[in-house]
């Protein structure tokens, strides 16, 4: 049975080369292109793994991440962004929005690949061979930097106001 990955982006581009990237070595891929039809989508779909960028129309990424998180039984989420890539936000993404890996872009595809292999739990399945030490390693995200260098939650949730949606 093929894993399933929902990849959410507002860049039409972007979807479909992470598709190409992501089909041939067997996962399905099912796309949205803004953070509320994403979360739809992750609700009705019920992915594996979700692949979401960091700044989306209708809902920020890091919220999409977040209320995902907070499904009943929830997939792995891995944040791509090309905007927030200070060390600190790796630490942020998983402790404030619950996300299990932040990859920046432009992200190569061997590290793409392996980030998605770490979080499924499997190998390529086009490949005979394991994964080699000598291939990209995905970023641990569970490195905490020095305390001083940390935004605090409401510096955070200010930067990012202005991409989510109020609630009701």
């Amino acid at each position: 049975m093929k894993s399933k990955i929902l990849v959410i982006d507002d860049d039409p581009t972007t979807r479909e080369i992470l598709r190409a990237v992501l089909e041939p070595h067997g996962y399905e891929v099912i796309v949205a292109a803004d953070g509320i039809s994403g979360v739809a989508a992750a609700s009705s779909e019920k992915p594996d793994l979700v692949i979401t960028d960091g700044l989306l129309p209708k809902l920020h990424g890091f919220r999409v991440c977040k209320t995902i998180k907070e499904f009943d039984s929830p997939p792995t989420v891995i944040l791509l962004t090309g905007l927030y890539t200070k060390p600190t936000y790796k630490w942020e993404v998983k402790s404030e929005f619950l996300a299990d890996d932040l990859l920046t872009k432009p992200v190569d595809v061997e590290t793409l690949l392996a980030c998605v292999e770490k979080h499924l739990g499997r190998r390529d399945p086009l490949d005979d061979q394991q994964v080699s030490d000598s291939r990209v390693k995905c970023e641990d995200v569970h490195h905490v930097p020095s305390a001083a260098a940390i935004f605090s939650k409401t510096e955070l949730d200010e930067l990012l106001k202005d991409w989510a949606i109020p609630s009701a």
